[in-house]
């Protein structure tokens, strides 16, 4: 799988290295080897012996410490692919809704410019009504005309108290 040109593999191909058996480990130390710092009594202990103790105890104990890095660096890994899967799927999600988006507004600009044209028309055909009526003369008159609403309420008045 590859992302922005670098590659990564399924978590499953990191499979965790198989646990070698401990038993194993321990059978490379002779049985009359091991001791503890405290035997005091036991005066056949041989310096090489108890240095060759050391290192099969040291291995084991970095052959652990090993493999707890190895699975926190496998359980890190298993995150970082849960978010991975998580933010693929939001950004398919989100370009879904983004394409919606986009043919929403591309309807409503069609919309718009029928809207548009059907006001234009609508204009002109008043416009062409009021050309060819033959009203259109008088109600240019009567828009020229001065209208004082004040003379005309003061005549209808006095014409009433008569």
């Amino acid at each position: 799988m590859e992302i922005s040109g670098a590659h990564f593999f399924a978590p499953e191909k990191y499979g965790m290295i198989q646990n070698p058996n401990i038993n194993e480990l321990l059978s490379c130390i002779p049985v009359n080897s091991i001791s503890t710092s405290d035997d005091g009594d036991d005066q056949n202990h041989k310096p090489g012996i108890v240095i060759d103790e050391r290192k099969q105890r040291r291995m084991i104990s970095n052959w652990e410490s090993a493999r707890r890095s190895r699975m926190r660096k496998q359980k890190h890994l298993d995150e970082l692919w849960s978010v991975v899967l998580h933010l693929r799927t939001e950004n398919h999600s989100l370009m879904e809704k983004l394409n919606q988006l986009t043919d929403s507004e591309q309807q409503l600009l069609q919309e718009n410019v029928k809207l548009k044209e059907e006001a234009l028309n609508l204009h002109r055909m008043i416009t062409d009504i009021q050309m060819g009526s033959p009203y259109t003369t008088h109600l240019r008159e009567l828009e020229e005309a001065p209208c004082n609403t004040f003379v005309i309420m003061a005549e209808s008045s006095s014409q009433s108290d008569e």
